[in-house]
């Protein structure tokens, strides 16, 4: 059974991930006027399928490449996010609101899938599949 912390590590990292496809859609023009309808694509599908992945794979799985690349993926988006903030540049209005909630559920999400509770999980789920 999945701890407590992985389960809301889980449904808050799986909100962000919904966030990230209504911040998709909602910037979709600006994106296509910059950078054409294929790189709009391509961008968003592989950001939101990536997140997707390291999500299932580390709260379904329990798989550390998952936990690895969820970490990866949330640092480098708090960096862009403060980026945005420090110059700025950060969108006003809904797009900038549910930009800086998007970029805490992660942060939260990873800190819930952290927790020694979770890890022990990891661990143990590991073991049984090593045997």
């Amino acid at each position: 059974m999945r701890p407590k912390s992985v389960i809301l590590g889980e449904r808050l990292s799986l909100a962000a991930i919904i966030l990230l496809v209504v911040l998709a859609a909602l910037g979709w023009a600006d994106t296509v006027a910059q950078a054409g309808v294929a790189i709009a694509l391509i961008a968003n599908g592989l950001l939101i399928g990536l997140f997707l992945l390291a999500t299932l794979l580390t709260t379904r799985m329990a798989s550390r490449v998952g936990l690895g690349l969820l970490v990866v993926m949330t640092v480098l988006n708090l960096i862009g996010f403060l980026y945005q903030v420090s110059v700025g540049a950060l969108a006003e209005g809904l797009f900038g609101v549910l930009t800086a909630v998007q970029a805490a559920a992660s942060l939260v999400a990873v800190v819930m899938l952290m927790r020694p509770n979770a890890l022990a999980w990891y661990r143990a789920i590991a073991e049984v599949s090593d045997q």
